[in-house]
């Protein structure tokens, strides 16, 4: 017989590891003559719609690669525009006043546009980037010694751009899924799927169905214990919480 576990004890991460154990455990058994594959087809479905979903509410994958993306062209930015203003400062007046040009189409497209949000930024980096590529100011650049610093700049603006349009792609081909739903649906087929097994080997005994059953009394065990283990926890700080404030007052 299969142990009862009441699902709402468990966290939803650990909801999410103990059907993995199982569906892992299930999909890796010798299953043949047995009729619980469909059963288990659909189980699997569900949990790997619910890891989706769950990977996605957890926050966007691309959220913590795109601020990354946005610092290092902000600090390019930083390093190519203080380059080209450290120029101003040379001996040579020719080098200074190419230098000086420069800086004045820079403050022309804001000088301190790494501080912009990042679609005006990327706006104001487009124009720059447009002016910066005629004949005349990629020679002043040369001069400068200061193509290397200005490609920098372009290259991690192309990264920040290009990995932005793949995070629009990725989220105009998920599915939108209602997340509750999903979480209950992998409930009541994991509900389905013990039943199944129990009928199945009335039905038909067979020591498949045994093993099946002991490991997921197994996994139950354990994960009960997970959660008695946290209950106690929050009931013991509850009542040093409430001593504390006894105290206190």
């Amino acid at each position: 017989m299969i142990i009862k576990l009441i699902f709402s004890m468990l966290r939803l991460n650990e909801f999410l590891s103990y059907c993995g154990e199982i569906i892992a455990f299930l999909k890796a058994m010798d299953k043949e003559g047995l009729q619980i594959n469909t059963i288990i087809d659909g189980f699997d479905s569900n949990y790997e719609k619910a890891i989706e979903v769950a990977n996605r509410n957890r926050s966007s994958r691309y959220t913590e690669l795109l601020k990354e993306k946005d610092h290092r062209r902000d600090e390019s930015y930083i390093a190519f525009r203080n380059m080209i203003e450290a120029c101003t400062h040379r001996k040579s007046a020719e080098i200074a006043e190419t230098a000086e040009n420069l800086c004045v189409l820079l403050r022309s497209h804001d000088w301190s546009l790494q501080r912009l949000g990042r679609a005006e930024q990327s706006a104001k980096l487009a124009s720059l980037a447009k002016e910066l590529s005629s004949a005349e100011n990629t020679q002043a650049l040369a001069s400068l010694s200061a193509t290397e610093w200005y490609q920098d700049l372009l290259d991690d603006n192309a990264a920040f751009l290009q990995l932005q349009e793949d995070k629009t792609k990725a989220q105009a081909s998920e599915e939108d899924y209602d997340s509750l739903e999903v979480y209950k649906e992998l409930q009541v087929t994991c509900e389905q799927l013990f039943e199944s097994i129990e009928v199945l080997n009335r039905i038909a005994p067979n020591q498949k169905y045994t093993e099946m059953i002991n490991f997921i009394n197994d996994c139950t065990q354990r994960y009960q214990a997970i959660a008695k283990t946290r209950s106690t926890k929050n009931e013991n700080a509850k009542e040093v919480s409430e001593e504390t404030e006894e105290q206190e007052v």
